[in-house]
């Protein structure tokens, strides 16, 4: 019989909550400790189109990259729609778990993964957050190429559609790179105090790409949705860690997009 408190505590094991960033509501975000566990998904976010998918497919524990809730919740009117993914949740009895930030700044977690997609070699903590903990990484590519044929290679590696290039200069060659998973936008500026040749992140906002440019700076947007590593890499671990433990506890992944871009071109 196992509870989802034990699943909590072996995953302290690997992301710990109190290496999260201040003020990231990581942790049980709905549910009880206390429950059975009788299978597992992953997801990258909690969308309605994401609990259906549980249902459907007798899932009871969501452990979920991006926090259910960001914020408390003013009113628990069922008519708001994110009121009613919790009125959901509650009635066939999912509870939902969030590794963020620990996840970002954990060994062998979502920042350590993403390196691992991007082929980097000599990869080092980038970035110290406030507890002095990395939240990124940086390292060198293979071989030096141009800012453009960076960009497509961060398409390429990253399995994406769409990317946007910040650069003041298409022909700069890149070497040394660092990155961010998420939004990493207040960050950039430790990719120039490290002189690296290039930063990764997304959610680039319009004014900052311009203080990039003017810094120097060549910087890749890959989006997002990117962060969806998280939910293929923790199925891996967690088929691992629990057959270790002897539990026979399925995991799936969810399959749905939370995207909420498409794109156009």
């Amino acid at each position: 019989m196992t509870k989802v408190s034990d699943i909590i505590q072996l995953l302290q094991r690997h992301f710990p909550e109190e290496i999260a960033s201040s003020g990231d509501p990581i942790g049980i975000q709905l549910g009880s400790k206390e429950q059975l566990v009788t299978k597992i998904m992953t997801t990258l976010d909690v969308r309605m189109q994401v609990v259906d998918e549980a249902i459907d497919q007798g899932v009871n524990l969501i452990i979920s990259h991006h926090p259910l809730i960001f914020r408390p919740a003013p009113n628990l009117d069922f008519a708001d729609p994110q009121n009613a993914i919790y009125a959901k949740l509650i009635k066939h009895g999912i509870t939902v778990y969030a590794i963020h930030t620990n996840s970002d700044k954990a060994q062998d977690g979502s920042s350590d993964w993403q390196a691992e997609e991007l082929d980097l070699l000599d990869v080092e903590p980038f970035c110290p957050d406030d507890d002095g903990i990395a939240i990124g990484r940086k390292g060198r590519l293979h071989q030096s190429m141009t800012a453009e044929e960076f960009a497509y290679y961060v398409k390429e590696k990253l399995k994406i559609k769409l990317v946007r290039l910040i650069t003041a200069d298409n022909h700069k060659p890149i070497s040394t790179v660092s990155f961010i998973c998420g939004d990493g936008n207040k960050y950039w500026h430790q990719a120039v105090h490290d002189q690296l040749d290039a930063f990764i992140t997304g959610d680039v906002y319009y004014h900052t790409g311009h203080d990039m440019i003017a810094a120097g700076l060549t910087v890749v947007d890959p989006g997002h949705y990117t962060e969806k590593i998280f939910k293929e890499k923790l199925a891996e671990r967690l088929d691992q860690w629990l057959a270790a433990q002897g539990r026979a506890i399925p995991v799936v992944q969810s399959q749905v997009s939370t995207n909420p871009f498409q794109d156009f071109g």
